[in-house]
């Protein structure tokens, strides 16, 4: 596989890919796997980058919360989006789309990253505050999560994602229902409609959605892909973004928020770092 540039006179080759992928980092596996979503989205579909991807997939989905910065589940996600931009049109075989569902789409329930009900803390979303400022960022949605719900919402049939939605807000673990609270706040305008692909999403917005990849994803890719949809093809359909919205504001009685607060307040960190903002959750989603 070679990397997304071809104005050298020498293209870089991944040639360390032809071996043992055990015996490869998380942080060299995410250079081809950048390469695979930044390249088809910066110049077009190559049948290359196209059938390395689908090994890598294959290869990568038991290590896929190893990270280095980002966990290798975000890359993996976003060359999904960029060589499916639109849909599962021309899968590699019929029921590729459910297994995606029910492989990638799982991740993050994977029992190694739970006890019970609760998230174990460093499997999965934010991992430490190993910095000098001694945060976590739970004021942002972790990659892996905004990426897995974002690749639901995308390829489930709308008659499924209600149930899928509101299974998501049914886990009591405090860390996950911080994490819900942040995105969909950071989410409103897309599942509103104002932004359409993940490329509009600021650097400084706050909070933050974005997942690593996820800048490559833009409008450009409609027009690179064999649907033939229209170029104001939205990134995800309209309505799953309305089942979305719909679930999340019947669910959200005052009672139920309070109730939220109080499970997330049982975590000094997470109150202190979400801040401000179940306040302005408060005033999008909480039905009086």
């Amino acid at each position: 596989m070679g990397e997304a540039w071809f104005m050298g006179e020498k293209r870089h080759l991944f040639h360390e890919l032809m071996g043992d992928l055990s015996q490869i980092s998380a942080w060299d596996l995410q250079k081809p796997l950048g390469e695979i979503a930044s390249g088809t989205s910066c110049f077009e579909p190559m049948e290359e980058w196209n059938v390395w991807y689908h090994y890598l997939l294959a290869q990568l989905l038991p290590r896929s919360h190893e990270e280095f910065v980002s966990s290798l589940l975000e890359s993996l996600i976003s060359g999904l989006f960029a060589l499916y931009p639109t849909g599962m049109h021309t899968p590699p075989y019929p029921e590729f789309q459910n297994d995606i569902l029910n492989t990638l789409g799982r991740t993050m329930m994977d029992p190694k990253c739970w006890d019970d009900d609760n998230i174990i803390v460093g499997t999965m979303l934010h991992r430490s505050d190993n910095n000098p400022n001694k945060v976590w960022c739970w004021w942002d949605a972790s990659g892996d999560f905004s990426a897995s719900l974002y690749l639901c919402l995308k390829y489930l049939q709308p008659p499924l994602v209600r149930d899928w939605f509101a299974s998501v807000l049914a886990i009591p673990s405090p860390h996950w229902r911080a994490q819900v609270i942040v995105w969909l706040v950071g989410s409103q305008d897309m599942l509103g409609g104002q932004q359409h692909w993940p490329a509009e999403w600021p650097i400084e917005a706050h909070p933050s959605v974005r997942w690593e990849g996820s800048h490559s994803l833009d409008p450009r890719l409609v027009s690179l892909d064999d649907s033939r949809a229209g170029a104001d093809h939205p990134f995800l359909p309209q309505p799953a973004r309305e089942i979305v919205l719909t679930v999340a504001r019947q669910y959200f009685t005052e009672d139920v928020f309070l109730t939220w607060l109080e499970s997330i307040a049982s975590v000094p960190y997470l109150k202190r770092e979400l801040a401000d903002i179940p306040a302005t959750f408060e005033s999008l989603y909480v039905r009086r």
